[in-house]
């Protein structure tokens, strides 16, 4: 490596959406990181306006209407904060292992980067309050006081948050002990003197709490509990007008006066200060903040999401804190254990709509989709996009013919357990009865002819055991509910999706059906080519059948390694912890969306997923189309949205149930 400082860009966890826990490991982990620095480190945050996005506007085909145009994402202008880290090798000879241990302990991943993001390029001009370069107005500010609350990793957020274009430095030079020690002896000498000065109008608190200040940092030095570091924090503001900038000006200093910072305007010394905040400093008296390990500890700079690349990903909305947009990004990260979905909110929450926008979502990127909907609310998104609604009411046009799901033996299986739900429960003599029978008729069906559930009824009543359940399953497999339980066919073939109405089902007809339906989904998943979506809304309603719940458990295992993706949704907790199904389902499902909740329903999933009290709070406190996002030990929270095109396909509101 050259003598030349080199430039990082960098990528790490937003500190902000972690649990506790992982907040404290983290920040401890970077302070124990800057206690390496043998040199200058300079970390600079870019705020960049992006260009409006089409989200959700690839159409559909053969998708309804064209006439309008999905819109980009609702809100106003969008930014991205990007972290850099200046380090300087001829200070720092071992700078690149001194990053491999950033990103060991930080997990922040670096890359060389060859210069800043522009922010404002052409010729330039000083003013005395601002730099004109190229045609836009830049002002910079100079950190003159410490925060004057206390703080933790992740405070620079309440700056970074400032909306605009802007550059952020944060320079940090460690000291050697013994030139840190003088410089705090003479700092304490001068305050003496200038308490002994002014004793005769009266104590001055403010040169007090210096004093105490000043005694504290040298305690710190004299019981080897740190090193000392200067630190220099300059921001350049950039607008397309002095009217502009004076505005982010103002907020920017509303936002320090929060955190008692005090930050002090680079009139007539404009362009020194832009310097400062390209990570060229010259040589001068600028402000700096004498500060021990532990609080240069808290200035960790990665503090907002990364903005995703729309058309790879499933976007559910927006970051609540950052306005980012938020993905799922199922079966993108390698490291996830599967692409699986479960969903907790109670009723009212969104967890409907949010089922409809992710269905879209995968429609949208090509995959196939298929929704057991036990309350009719998918169809109107379904159609518009092309797909297939079946409602299991009326005739669905396609048979779900047990005897044809699967290969011989998940068959019989499946046959067995279907006749046991329709009939109720099987004495062992019956099971083997209903097995033989099946198994004849499978035997017996010919190339031209599957044999269907009804063909049982012959081979029952040959023997005495089988007479009696004969007689129970007959009402089954004619009249209406034949046409559901004893028709031949394999199922709908899935285009773009499919959605399976079960809501207006005789309450008799539902265990069996979903039952059906279910066995039909793993046929499906594993025959279908392609990525593949399957949605369980309301799946509390369907989890009280024995047969149905290792069904589910089983979509939940193996979704993975078809290239599949289960999302289930219910609205309580214990759907999910309260039996050994749901806990499957829980354990494979890399990404919970935790949504409105009571205090009750809060706490039982604080135990179930390891939150803390601020999360089940904000659990509490959440309103319709409001999710947690909890994978790992991040925590993101997330307000559903959906673009114009979708609204419309998903009903009014912004986020309906």
């Amino acid at each position: 490596m050259s003598g030349d400082p080199r430039l990082w860009r960098t990528h790490g966890p937003d500190i902000l959406d972690r649990s506790a826990a992982e907040r404290r490991r983290l920040g401890s982990a970077f302070t124990t990181w800057l206690q390496l620095l043998s040199g200058p480190l300079t970390m600079i945050i870019c705020c960049r306006r992006l260009p409006k996005r089409r989200w959700g506007g690839e159409l559909f085909e053969p998708a309804a209407a064209r006439s309008e145009l999905p819109g980009p994402p609702p809100g106003d202008d969008e930014f991205s904060r990007t972290t850099y880290l200046l380090v300087a090798p001829g200070t720092n000879p071992d700078a690149l292992r001194l990053l491999e241990s950033l990103q060991a302990s930080c997990q922040v991943e670096t890359s060389p980067a060859s210069r800043l993001p522009a922010l404002g390029e052409g010729p330039w001009s000083e003013r005395g309050r601002a730099l004109l370069v190229g045609g836009r107005w830049l002002s910079s500010l100079r950190m003159a006081g410490s925060p004057g609350v206390e703080v933790e990793a992740g405070w620079l957020w309440e700056l970074a948050s400032t909306p605009g274009e802007f550059d952020l430095a944060v320079r940090v030079v460690p000291r050697p002990q013994a030139a840190a020690d003088r410089s705090l002896r003479r700092r304490l000498r001068g305050l003496l003197a200038q308490e002994l000065v002014g004793s005769l109008s009266g104590p001055d608190p403010r040169l007090e709490v210096a004093a105490h200040a000043a005694r504290e940092l040298r305690q710190v030095l004299a019981r080897s509990g740190g090193r000392l570091f200067h630190v220099e924090m300059t921001v350049s503001l950039c607008g397309d007008s002095a009217a502009e900038v004076k505005a982010m000006v103002a907020g920017f200093r509303t936002r320090a006066a929060a955190l008692r910072m005090n930050w002090t305007p680079a009139w007539f010394d404009e362009l020194p200060a832009r310097l400062e905040t390209l990570g060229r400093p010259l040589p001068g008296g600028r402000p700096q903040i004498l500060m021990p390990t532990e609080e240069v500890g808290t200035l960790w700079p990665w503090v907002a999401t990364t903005e995703p690349g729309v058309e790879e990903q499933t976007v559910i909305g927006r970051h609540q804190r950052t306005g980012a947009l938020v993905t799922l990004e199922a079966g993108h990260q390698d490291g996830h254990p599967n692409r699986n979905l479960a969903v907790v909110a109670a009723s009212g929450g969104g967890k409907s709509y949010l089922a409809g926008l992710v269905g879209l979502e995968a429609a949208r990127r090509g995959q196939a989709v298929v929704v057991l909907d036990p309350e009719n609310e998918h169809g109107r998104w379904c159609s518009a996009v092309g797909g297939e609604y079946l409602d299991l009411a009326q005739s669905p046009g396609c048979g779900f013919n047990a005897l044809e799901l699967g290969s011989t033996a998940e068959a019989l299986a499946l046959a067995v357990d279907l006749i046991d739900v329709l009939t109720g429960p099987l004495s062992q003599q019956e099971r083997s009865a209903a097995l033989r029978a099946a198994t004849h008729v499978i035997e017996s069906s010919g190339p031209h002819r599957a044999g269907v559930l009804g063909d049982c009824l012959a081979r029952l009543e040959q023997e005495e055991v089988g007479r009696d359940l004969a007689g129970r399953l007959a009402p089954w497999v004619t009249g209406e509910a034949g046409l559901l339980f004893s028709s031949p066919g394999r199922g709908p073939s899935v285009r773009t999706s499919c959605v399976i109405g079960l809501r207006d089902l005789p309450e008799s007809w539902l265990a069996g059906a979903t039952l059906l339906v279910s066995a039909w989904l793993n046929y499906w998943l594993k025959a279908a080519p392609g990525v593949k979506q399957i949605i369980v809304d309301e799946a509390g309603l369907l989890s009280d059948v024995a047969a149905l719940r290792s069904l589910m458990a089983r979509l939940a295992r193996r979704a993975r390694k078809y290239q599949g993706s289960l999302m289930l949704l219910t609205q309580t907790g214990s759907d999910l912890t309260g039996s050994s199904f749901g806990e499957v389902v829980a354990v494979n499902a890399a990404t919970v969306l935790l949504g409105a909740q009571q205090e009750l329903g809060a706490r039982r999933l604080q135990q179930a997923f390891g939150l803390d009290d601020s999360d089940r709070m904000w659990l509490q406190q959440a309103g319709r189309g409001d999710f947690l996002m909890v994978s790992d030990t991040t925590r993101t929270p997330v307000r559903v949205e959906a673009p114009q095109r979708y609204r419309a396909w998903l009903g009014a509101g912004r986020s309906q149930e």
